[in-house]
């Protein structure tokens, strides 16, 4: 693996003392050579002032690296890492993780790209002052390879669970923040509807999905440093998404914002691992990745980083919310064994028994 090349980032308006946190977008790309430059200059278009661009190229083999480099030549404003084989969607993102700086980062794919206030409105939706949260989402457009709008909407993307009766989902459109507003430099107030779902809305049940895709998810760094994988798991990560593993821990630590409204378009050309079926409207699958598998990986993944990390992520998370993840991620008899060695918790963790609801 090279080493990173120096990166300039524009300078970032200060108001009354403030500064709009820095936001890393850490690009990953593996032989979309014709797609990858719409991708960079979406982030270039950005109208957020305060921005580092990690460009990851993952052992391309065909033009990518050259049209990256030619990005790099125009605006020194993006870093390249260049990786010696292709680890795998996830791991290949993972891999940028200690050249992240920014208080946010999100995860773009090379063949898909994002709408000029994408950076702005996620932002914008984490600094709201009702509820912060661990990972925020916007919706996505899917377009074809020549970038015809094939649907206006992810259609997995279950906004719908908002009218759910019973529903954990709280509206935040009226909350706003007039000093962020001004900090981040952007005309206009905010102008989306957004929901909060908090922690203890489960995301550890396979039937839901409350995401688009990787490219429209934006997470706190300090989530994805604590709950990364562990490496002895590499192997069995290797095929696997960043979202179906990311996307849930990161909600059940701190919850997730919804941000109703389009800000970037998933690209479906027919090449694409996870989307490779041509949509056809209603909640037809994208593909034939096998769901369960998908999910009982992500779920042991997250399991094991809970029980390894125990002593920080009580420390992080406290020890109320800590034990009710992984209630959330065992079945009854596997906490209750894996509460056996905790005697000093028991207090707590006979609460989260109590207060839990039965499982099926």
């Amino acid at each position: 693996m090279n080493s990173p090349e120096k990166m300039q980032t524009p300078p970032a308006k200060t108001v009354a003392g403030l500064q709009a946190p820095l936001v890393t977008v850490v690009i990953v790309s593996f032989n979309y050579a014709e797609y990858v430059e719409r991708c960079l200059r979406s982030v270039e278009e950005q109208d957020y002032p305060n921005i580092q661009c990690i460009v990851v190229d993952c052992a391309s083999t065909d033009n990518t690296l050259a049209v990256i480099e030619q990005a790099q030549a125009r605006k020194p404003f993006f870093q390249i890492l260049r990786l010696d084989s292709n680890r795998g969607h996830l791991l290949n993102a993972l891999s940028a993780l200690n050249e992240v700086k920014g208080v946010f980062v999100t995860f773009l794919d090379s063949d898909d790209f994002i709408f000029p206030e994408f950076v702005s409105t996620h932002v914008r939706a984490h600094l709201n002052d009702l509820n912060s949260a661990a990972v925020s989402v916007t919706d996505q457009i899917q377009v074809d390879a020549a970038g015809q709008v094939l649907a206006g909407t992810c259609h997995w993307h279950q906004k719908w669970r908002a009218f759910e009766a019973g529903t954990a989902w709280a509206e935040l459109t009226r909350s706003g923040n007039s000093a962020i507003d001004s900090l981040l430099a952007v005309d206009g107030a905010r102008n989306f509807r957004l929901h909060y779902i908090p922690a203890w809305w489960s995301s550890w049940l396979m039937e839901r999905w409350i995401w688009s895709a990787t490219s429209a998810l934006m997470f706190r760094r300090s989530v994805v440093e604590y709950l990364a994988p562990l490496s002895d798991q590499s192997a069995d990560l290797k095929d696997f998404a960043f979202d179906s593993y990311f996307a849930r821990i990161a909600h059940s630590v701190g919850g997730t914002l919804v941000v109703e409204g389009v800000q970037g378009a998933y690209r479906r050309h027919g090449r694409n691992v996870y989307s490779p079926n041509p949509p056809l409207g209603g909640q037809t699958p994208n593909g034939s990745v096998d769901e369960f598998a998908s999910f009982s990986i992500a779920q042991r993944a997250a399991r094991n980083v809970l029980i390894a990390k125990n002593r920080d992520l009580k420390r992080l998370l406290g020890k109320d919310l800590y034990y009710s993840v992984a209630w959330q991620l065992m079945s009854n008899d596997d906490f209750q064994a894996f509460v056996s060695g905790y005697d000093e918790d028991k207090i707590i963790w006979e609460k989260v028994i109590a207060s839990a609801s039965p499982k099926l």
